[in-house]
């Protein structure tokens, strides 16, 4: 009779563990996670081996089998990184390059082939981590997103700045090419997914990728690979768009980053010595990814004919790229957090009179100086947003729009914290981060009498919308305004914000239209290769470029490189060849013709 009872005793014990049990088999071993309410988190699963030693600037590795249960409750150190917040100039070193390490959450007990939401984090590829802090909070925690929303959530981390992007003749094999290292971690990470997310719930043929900034860089990159092709069915791109240099352009510039270690020797022996560089010494001198609200960076995918075969645009033109429905848009206001504090209107008329005289008069009516300070930022702020995300979203929206039959939806983002202290900024650069996860309730300046009704609103506007498109490829339901597709003509878009109005089509064009002309746009047409028209038309290439660029057509007059603000930049003139010794940010280039001044924007990257 006892032993009846310890029988039946263990059989419910038994039963009861089944009931909650966080151990899942994934392919390379099993792990046990944690459950927070009716949420099942597994943190820190390796998807690599670590890239240390001599797999440094190596294609990752499947991590080594294990047997015994690997502890899945916290996150992974981030990568190595020196870290600033926007519009501060202090910084952090820290991470490490064992970091290959992804997380995900699920509904507990879950049966069904749930939807699976991968996300790539921003930070100009050389800062950001997938368990981050921001605003008092784990920003890309998947709770949240997963519980309300009924889907797997899985970040990721990659690779960042010279350990995920350098591109340098001593590391080419066998005739391939060198960099990249960042997206082979992605496509390893997408591999993990379609190989375990199963195990987990999730349906590896539903896969949404989403990413914000470099996130969305990164995100709108693999639409172009053939090696993503099967492995993502959806994508958002939040605040950026695909980019991808020349390969000489990576050369050129992960070079020049190598000869400030080790200036002698053959190519393989350099690369032999930085691979005894410590991480801390090869991060350390890292510039802030988005100075004084120019978006800067050197730490770029490149063509190398493997992973990338062109250019993004030309790619999307000819067809070459993967076919899926699409959400992409901006935030109003993206610069205004890492833009100076103070901008006066002399700052502002001073940055316009950098333009050709004929552009002037409409870039004050666009972006007018005003009279107060706090005017004058607002233009500042727009001008530079228009320039860097704004008009080149639309450009991408519109190419992906007419290269294919799937949807293509496009978002504005103007919703602004409730909180006082944060008005000021608007919709800042990243800011819908924190209602698409769902966490501002959990930031310091959002949570408790400080989540107000309209934070509310919009965290359940951005939950619906995203979780319908990751269902369904169509972020529309029954709850809210309807979302229109983008077509190229008329240009409509959804406005999110507590309340969010479908209704609206061209958003901020004559701004957009104006940035198209300043750049000599067109459709479906790379910014790498820009023409400058005059009365002779002038290639200027590339672009973005490592400081080198190469204008032909040019034969009476030497090209001039100011910065926004109008300072002349130092260059050099040879041939053809202009040689910039700037810092990276954007710039305007001139020429003077015989009866004009023509311009073009350039972006230089070292």
């Amino acid at each position: 009779m006892h032993i009846f009872k310890t029988v039946i005793h263990f059989a419910i014990l038994g039963f009861v563990a089944n009931l909650n049990s966080q151990i899942i088999n994934t392919q390379f071993g099993p792990v046990e996670g944690k459950t927070v309410g009716s949420i099942q988190s597994f943190l820190g699963i390796p998807f690599a081996k670590p890239p240390v030693g001599a797999l440094r600037w190596q294609a990752p590795q499947n991590p080594d089998a294990w047997v015994s249960i690997l502890q899945a409750k916290s996150f992974a150190p981030a990568c190595a990184q020196i870290s600033f917040n926007q519009g501060d100039t202090t910084s952090t070193i820290k991470g490490s390059e064992d970091c290959l390490y992804l997380n995900v959450w699920k509904p507990q007990n879950t049966t069904n082939k749930l939807p699976v939401m991968f996300f790539i984090h921003g930070g100009g590829n050389q800062q950001g981590s997938a368990g981050g802090e921001d605003g008092g909070t784990v920003l890309y925690d998947g709770t949240n997103l997963s519980q309300r929303g009924n889907v797997i959530v899985v970040t990721i981390q990659y690779r960042l700045g010279p350990f995920g992007f350098l591109a340098h003749k001593g590391l080419e094999k066998n005739g391939k090419k060198a960099g990249n290292y960042a997206v082979m971690d992605q496509l390893l990470a997408l591999n993990w997914v379609k190989n375990n997310i199963s195990r987990f719930g999730g349906d590896s043929a539903n896969v949404t990728v989403f990413g914000e900034s470099a996130g969305a860089l990164n995100t709108g990159n693999l639409l172009l690979t053939a090696k993503a092709t099967g492995l993502m069915h959806k994508a958002i791109i939040q605040s950026g768009v695909a980019l991808v240099v020349p390969y000489q352009n990576a050369l050129d510039s992960s070079s020049v980053f190598v000869n400030k270690y080790i200036s002698s020797g053959t190519d393989s022996q350099k690369i032999a010595f930085m691979r005894t560089v410590s991480a801390y010494d090869l991060v350390k001198d890292l510039k802030s990814p988005t100075e004084g609200g120019k978006v800067g960076g050197i730490w770029r995918p490149c063509v190398d004919n493997d992973i990338f075969t062109g250019l993004p645009m030309d790619l999307i033109k000819a067809g070459s790229f993967n076919k899926i429905p699409l959400m992409i848009g901006t935030n109003a206001d993206e610069m205004s957090l890492s833009s100076p504090k103070t901008i006066t209107p002399a700052m502002v008329s001073l940055l316009i009179n950098t333009l050709p005289a004929a552009s002037r008069a409409e870039a004050n009516t666009l972006y007018p100086p005003s009279s107060t300070n706090t005017q004058a930022r607002v233009s500042y702020v727009n001008l530079l947003s228009d320039a860097q995300f704004h008009s080149t979203t639309r450009r991408m929206a519109q190419c992906v729009a007419a290269n294919q039959s799937l949807p293509v939806w496009r978002y504005y983002f103007t919703y602004k914290h409730s909180v006082a202290a944060l008005q000021s900024f608007g919709s800042y650069h990243g800011m819908e981060l924190f209602y698409v996860f769902n966490n501002w309730e959990n930031a310091t300046l959002g949570k408790g009498v400080l989540f107000k009704a309209q934070d509310d609103s919009m965290q359940k506007v951005c939950l619906q919308y995203w979780t319908n498109f990751a269902k369904t490829g169509d972020p529309n339901g029954a709850v809210y305004s309807n979302w229109p597709q983008y077509k190229a003509a008329p240009e409509c878009y959804m406005d999110l914000k507590a309340t969010p109005d479908g209704s609206k089509c061209q958003v901020i064009k004559e701004r957009c239209d104006f940035w198209d002309k300043m750049t000599f746009h067109t459709p479906c047409k790379d910014m790498a290769y820009s023409a400058i028209k005059g009365s002779t038309t002038i290639k200027v290439f590339p672009n973005p470029s490592n400081g080198k660029l190469y204008v032909e057509g040019n034969e009476k007059s030497i090209p001039q490189v100011y910065t926004l603000e109008g300072r002349l930049v130092e260059s050099a003139w040879h041939n053809g060849e202009l040689q910039l010794i700037a810092p990276n940010g954007l710039y305007i280039l001139k020429v003077d013709g015989a009866n004009s001044s023509n311009s073009v924007l350039i972006q230089v990257n070292k």
